[in-house]
């Protein structure tokens, strides 16, 4: 059921202006990104969270652009998962700050792999809007544990997203 639910967000993330907005940025080549580190480490601290993901999501794939936490080995060495997985997804067409306090019983993710073999329980993400206006992705804190994110958690994670983009953006202008 859930796979039928997140192929709604797929013409939104499809949509040809969003991805070039991604290749303008640079977000379609695997890169190493140090200079998102001390984002994700100030949203693990905040969020208390053992995982944070800074993502952009292309047509098929979810990639990392930064992350914390031990991530399992396979999507380290993929640098990402498949679309299909991203809890992200829905930030492209609702373009605010979002959370899921149980993964396990929401009908958009409950048949995760990542929920029901990998343990993750809830999500706090806010959107990467670019300055054309496109969700590229998203920064979100993960738990292993059910539980509820504060108003003050999605501000937080606003002021990160546009943060992370303001980066990204001036390193897309470098030749």
């Amino acid at each position: 059921m859930s796979a039928e639910l997140l192929s709604d967000f797929y013409p939104a993330i499809r949509t040809v202006d969003r991805l070039t907005d991604v290749a303008r940025l640079g977000l379609d080549r695997e890169a190493e990104r140090p200079f998102l580190r001390p984002h994700v480490e100030r949203v693990a601290e905040r969020l208390d969270t053992p995982y944070v993901i800074i993502d952009v999501l292309l047509n098929d794939a979810q990639v990392f652009l930064a992350e914390l936490g031990p991530i399992p080995e396979f999507l380290q060495e993929a640098g990402g998962t498949p679309l299909e997985w991203a809890f992200c997804q829905p930030l492209v067409t609702e373009r605010a700050p979002r959370t899921v306090p149980d993964l396990a019983t929401d009908p958009l993710f409950r048949d995760n792999p990542l929920v029901k073999a990998g343990g993750v329980r809830s999500y706090a993400g806010a959107p990467l809007v670019s300055q054309s206006g496109h969700v590229l992705g998203g920064v979100c804190g993960l738990d292993v544990e059910p539980r509820p994110f504060s108003q003050g958690d999605l501000v937080f994670l606003k002021e990160i997203a546009d943060e992370v983009v303001v980066l990204l953006e001036e390193r897309a202008d470098r030749p």
